[in-house]
């Protein structure tokens, strides 16, 4: 698949919510990864991973340096625990280097200066405690990612495609989101028309009507 089937491909899945996705598989789903900031839109782009291997962190300056205006940097922080390795500060260099979003399988910190530039950041969590200048072994830039919760394991590559709202995460492989795109544009639209056609009626307090006729 080339450059522009993957870009309309990103393009069409910002029509459509997590939770949609969601009534049709549950591969590439992260469970325990949820949005900092409330996340009214779906976000979506081409993954480029980032793997640390200590509480070095460098790995991650090089990435933010490397990836594509666009991409959305996925970060396995695993084996630190409960320290955080993504703050303000290298919120503002994603800014900069014009990112869709971040995710942080582990912890980040700085959560209300992450709130006030209101820039897409998903984690496990939150903590008080973050990493500092090491001289351990760096981590590596674009290997696979083993994410496990619970029995689930799920492999995240670069060149995935990430898909994130307020109700969580799925990252898919370019061919599955290819294979369900057109039953998730379907199921949107059946859900859509449905919900609309409720508020209309709760908004003119014509809820009777509605489900009489």
């Amino acid at each position: 698949m080339n450059d522009i089937d993957i870009r309309e491909l990103i393009d069409s899945y910002k029509e459509i919510g997590t939770s949609t996705i969601g009534h049709l598989t549950g591969v590439g789903y992260l469970p325990d990864i949820k949005s900092l900031n409330p996340c009214t839109a779906t976000i979506v782009g081409r993954v480029l991973t980032v793997q640390l291997t200590s509480d070095n962190t460098d790995v991650i300056n090089q990435a933010l340096i490397q990836a594509a205006p666009n991409d959305v940097l996925c970060i396995d922080a695993q084996i630190l625990g409960v320290t955080a390795c993504w703050g303000a500060l290298r919120t503002c260099a994603a800014i900069y280097e014009k990112l869709s979003a971040v995710i942080v399988i582990g912890q980040a910190t700085d959560s209300v200066q992450i709130q006030q530039l209101d820039f897409p950041v998903f984690a496990q969590g939150i903590s008080a405690v973050t990493t500092f200048k090491s001289n351990q072994a760096q981590g590596t830039l674009a290997p696979d990612i083993a994410y496990r919760f619970g029995e689930q394991t799920t492999t995240i590559r670069s060149g995935d495609i990430a898909i994130m709202d307020n109700d969580g995460v799925f990252i898919l492989s370019v061919g599955v989101a290819q294979q369900l795109l057109s039953d998730c544009q379907k199921k949107h639209k059946e859900d859509e028309v449905k919900f609309q056609r409720f508020f209309e009626a709760y908004r003119k307090n014509k809820l009777d009507k509605l489900f009489n006729d």
